[in-house]
């Protein structure tokens, strides 16, 4: 009931700020053009996106999606300066899944921009848990309608021409939904880049239904149950990847680089030199210093500890079977 009133409140609020951004912002945000080819971080959840995103960012030719940006996609040309200045106190100093630090200022994925803006988006789930998951069909775009796809398309695109409107800058994008979509994405952006980075399947499940549990205490607006969520991970992760390598082949090599979480952990500067290289980004020299003073500051970081869930172990080897094929994780056999 709280959140169920406080989103009430702020309704009218946001509803006022979209007519103003758009009567002052319409016009210049269809003759914005972006900044070069943008760059779409893709990857299951819980595999190292966001630390990559924030890495990519680091470079002044880019920049990513803020928070406020995604979470007021609607109205933050005209909203911006008041929010980053006079409510801060709103956002918890951490993600509620992990030790990473937020801010409205912080690179964020554009899926939460796509729920805001009115779009069907599965993030839906995490207000209604107890319902039957929302917008499963935009995990791979199969099944839409022509409609529903131009519909979706459009607002991607007017989100992504506000952004370049406020920062002038190529765009580093963020999204794990994006991983299915990559066929979608490259025929409106024929020109976009792609990183995907992947990570050991067994840490995927349990750190993402962790992350889906964090979400829906914090956030729901229904009592979450207690189970369920194992299987939602795995038939989203299958069904996103199922896409993925369908369409993956059809970019060539300077438009798709895969790195692993292991070796970006490990040696962050080098594989973000070979991303450059790869995708053809630009002089990776300009980002050089800011990349390693980042990395040096994460080197202390203590990532999340996960009990293995033991019962989900050939659960997780049958829906995920291309997933450990392609990227060569071993699988458990004891």
């Amino acid at each position: 009931m709280p959140w169920a009133i406080l989103i009430s409140a702020v309704v009218p609020f946001n509803s006022l700020l979209a007519l103003l951004q758009c009567i002052l912002f319409s016009r210049k945000i269809n003759k914005t053009q972006l900044c070069g080819p943008p760059v779409f971080v893709i990857g299951h959840w819980r595999s190292g996106t966001t630390y990559l995103q924030e890495l990519l960012s680091l470079d002044p030719r880019h920049a990513a999606p803020t928070t406020l940006q995604t979470y007021a996609a609607n109205h933050f040309l005209v909203s911006q300066w008041f929010v980053t200045r006079f409510l801060s106190w709103m956002l918890p100093a951490r993600r509620p899944m992990d030790n990473v630090e937020i801010s409205w200022n912080s690179p964020q994925e554009d899926e939460w921009a796509m729920s805001t803006m009115g779009l069907p988006a599965p993030y839906q789930k995490i207000a209604f848990p107890c319902n039957s998951p929302p917008a499963l069909d935009y995990l791979d775009m199969d099944s839409l309608s022509p409609a529903e796809l131009d519909r979706w398309s459009a607002a991607l695109v007017s989100f992504f021409k506000a952004v370049t409107l406020k920062t002038g800058r190529q765009l580093i994008l963020k999204s794990p939904h994006h991983t299915g979509r990559i066929h979608v994405l490259s025929r409106l952006f024929p020109d976009a880049r792609f990183v995907h980075i992947s990570r050991d399947p067994y840490t995927l499940l349990p750190s993402t239904v962790r992350m889906y549990r964090a979400f829906e205490e914090t956030q729901s607006l229904q009592v979450p149950p207690q189970e369920g969520l194992e299987r939602y991970v795995l038939e989203t992760g299958e069904r996103v990847y199922h896409s993925y390598f369908r369409h993956r082949g059809e970019l060539p090599n300077n438009r798709l680089c895969e790195v692993t979480f292991e070796e970006l952990t490990q040696d962050s500067v080098g594989t973000m030199e070979k991303i450059y290289r790869q995708l053809e980004l630009g002089d990776f020299g300009v980002a050089r210093p800011a990349v390693e003073e980042y990395a040096g500051r994460r080197e202390n970081y203590q990532k999340n500890r996960y009990l293995f869930p033991a019962e989900w172990k050939s659960e997780i080897q049958t829906h995920w079977k291309d997933y450990f094929d392609h990227f060569g994780y071993p699988r458990q056999t004891e």
